[in-house]
């Protein structure tokens, strides 16, 4: 993983990522009301600002990430570990009670198998909040409209220079997301977006009320088929540049 949004928090260094998704971010930690003693893990750890943020919480922290060049002189107590996240994690099974994504997957060409082994090493019982760009708001739906991707061409030449993760890889809708995390036993808790583009409610709010109520005349099967009552709420369709997601491993998997 060439690039990550987490950013250390030291004063005059400018963030990666938006302010606002750690702000949300922080939130929900303080929601789930997890004891001191809790393992969690950042991955991507990038330089390492949230797994900072964790350590100074009181929380057992640990981090991984193809480059941990960018994450030296972090605080000795966390543990880091080099990682290609498109692979095996190295990480006991049902190890952590909370990991922590942001801003990751989108970078990777395997986010199933990435996926995949948050799920191994979480607990059951524990928690995933999992953040990536949303591309189902109505900003970017009007984009794929007008140009038929949701993200620009990479050219192998670029590729080939600046390898793999560097650049948003794998775009993923809130349905994929949602398809994966119930394929790897996690049900999702809360939708929750960075900001309010206000901009978006103002101008393109009559096409969102639109698409509400389009998704309302839908048959109950045909509604539950596409996630309709997931992918017309407030923090997808009117959400802001970042979806934000807390789900929960289930104890057991229905079978």
């Amino acid at each position: 993983m060439a690039e990550s949004g987490n950013e250390r928090e030291r004063p005059g260094l400018a963030p990666r990522a938006r302010p606002e998704i750690h702000r949300k971010v922080k939130k929900l930690l303080r929601r789930l009301a997890l004891p001191q003693s809790a393992r969690v893990l950042d991955v991507p750890l990038g330089p390492g600002a949230m797994a900072e943020q964790l350590r100074r919480d009181g929380f057992s922290a640990w981090g991984a990430d193809l480059d941990l060049a960018q994450s030296e002189g972090l605080h000795p107590s966390i543990r880091r570990e080099r990682a290609d996240l498109n692979g095996p994690l190295p990480f006991p099974d049902q190890f952590f009670d909370l990991v922590l994504s942001l801003e990751g997957i989108e970078h990777l060409e395997n986010p199933f198998q990435f996926i995949r082994e948050i799920a191994r090493v979480c607990r059951p019982g524990g928690y995933l909040i999992l953040s990536t760009p949303n591309i189902c708001n109505l900003e970017e739906r009007l984009n794929f409209l007008a140009r038929g991707t949701f993200y620009r061409y990479i050219p192998a030449r670029e590729f080939a220079e600046r390898g793999s993760g560097f650049d948003h890889q794998n775009l993923m809708t809130w349905v994929e997301i949602r398809q994966l995390l119930d394929w790897n036993g996690f049900s999702t808790l809360g939708l929750f977006r960075d900001k309010i583009k206000w901009k978006q409610l103002v101008f393109l709010g009559p096409l969102g009320f639109f698409l509400w109520a389009f998704g309302r005349l839908q048959s109950r099967q045909r509604r539950e088929k596409y996630c309709w009552g997931e992918t017309e709420s407030g923090p997808v369709l009117f959400g802001g540049s970042t979806l934000i997601v807390l789900a929960k491993k289930e104890a057991k998997r229905a079978q």
